[in-house]
């Protein structure tokens, strides 16, 4: 069964399966990168022996808050930190331990966040167009991008970050109610898309419009991009990365760079020598993406669209 964060409401999705490709040594150190209410970390802890070292930070000041009074009581436990997980370089040199034998990334977005109207990140309630994971940081809001962006600019958005048929329209109307009236609530944005799209495609169609503009906000594939290389460097010989993805652009990112890193070689394909030298530096343990079993599907429904893939540092 999943480990709930406390009384916090979020369950972290196939936690099951993170323990069981992660906590492989007893007595190891490991850091969660997108720790939220702190499921997850929780759940090792309890896999791990007393002596293990557990590390967590979260970009989210009110998740770090959260976090730390449903870990308040495990042994284990180094260190939270409020920051983005891109900044892991400078955040690892004030830890105890520098390499780790696990390192998780849970990309996806916590029902804390979701079910917070004050956020900004669904279409279900009405509130502020927010959307950012750090409001205290005063990065622009979704409401920012909206009312600023050129036409072309937000067709860029909705198509390549929410991969939605249609984004030009979208992003017309967008422009045509924002000349009339700013756009500044979820609601908002909300009866512009319903105004678009046809009645059987809507609900989807506002979960990827809401999704590209939230990536847009938080610059997430870029952030992941960022942050993949520079956690494989933290791990230890045999340490693991394991990353969950909630939708195909990050995925692919993600099995990219896992490919990319088994290989090794850089060279054009038509040399028949590597010359770049470069070695491999993963080993790939989750040939297919895991996913989410049909029992925590009915029972936590943000698991569905879950994908985890797991690799593994080798010696180079």
């Amino acid at each position: 069964m999943g480990t709930k964060g406390s009384n916090s409401g979020h369950e972290p999705v196939l936690v099951e399966q993170v323990v069981r490709y992660l906590a492989t040594e007893p007595n190891g150190a490991y850091l969660d990168l997108t720790l939220g209410p702190g499921g997850h970390l929780k759940a090792l802890s309890q896999a791990v022996a007393h002596d293990a070292r557990l590390y967590g930070l979260d970009r989210d000041a009110s998740a770090v808050e959260l976090a730390k009074k449903n870990l308040h009581q495990c042994p284990q436990l180094r260190a939270i930190v409020c920051s983005s997980y891109s900044s892991i370089d400078a955040v690892v040199e004030n830890f105890e331990d520098k390499l780790f034998d696990g390192i998780l990334l849970d990309l996806g977005i916590s029902s804390l966040q979701l079910d917070d109207p004050r956020r900004g990140f669904t279409f279900r309630f009405d509130g502020p167009l927010d959307m950012r994971f750090d409001p205290e940081s005063g990065g622009e809001t979704a409401a920012d991008l909206v009312n600023s962006l050129s036409e072309d600019r937000l067709t860029e958005i909705i198509s390549e970050y929410g991969e939605q048929r249609g984004a030009g329209r979208i992003a017309g109307a967008i422009v045509r109610e924002r000349q009339r009236k700013m756009v500044l609530t979820t609601a908002q944005l909300r009866d512009i898309v319903l105004k678009v799209v046809k009645k059987p495609y809507q609900t989807k169609s506002l979960a990827r419009v809401f999704q590209a503009f939230r990536i847009a906000v938080n610059r997430e594939l870029g952030h992941l991009t960022e942050v993949l290389p520079k956690a494989v460097a933290h791990l230890n010989a045999g340490g693991k990365l394991a990353v969950i993805s909630y939708h195909s652009l990050e995925d692919r990112t993600i099995k990219r760079f896992y490919q990319q890193q088994a290989k090794g070689c850089i060279c054009p394909e038509h040399f028949d020598i590597c010359v770049c030298g470069v070695k491999p530096s993963l080993e790939i343990v989750t040939r297919k993406a895991i996913t989410a079993s049909e029992d925590e599907q009915k029972r936590n429904p943000r698991s569905r669209s879950a994908r985890l893939r797991v690799a593994r540092k080798i010696e180079v």
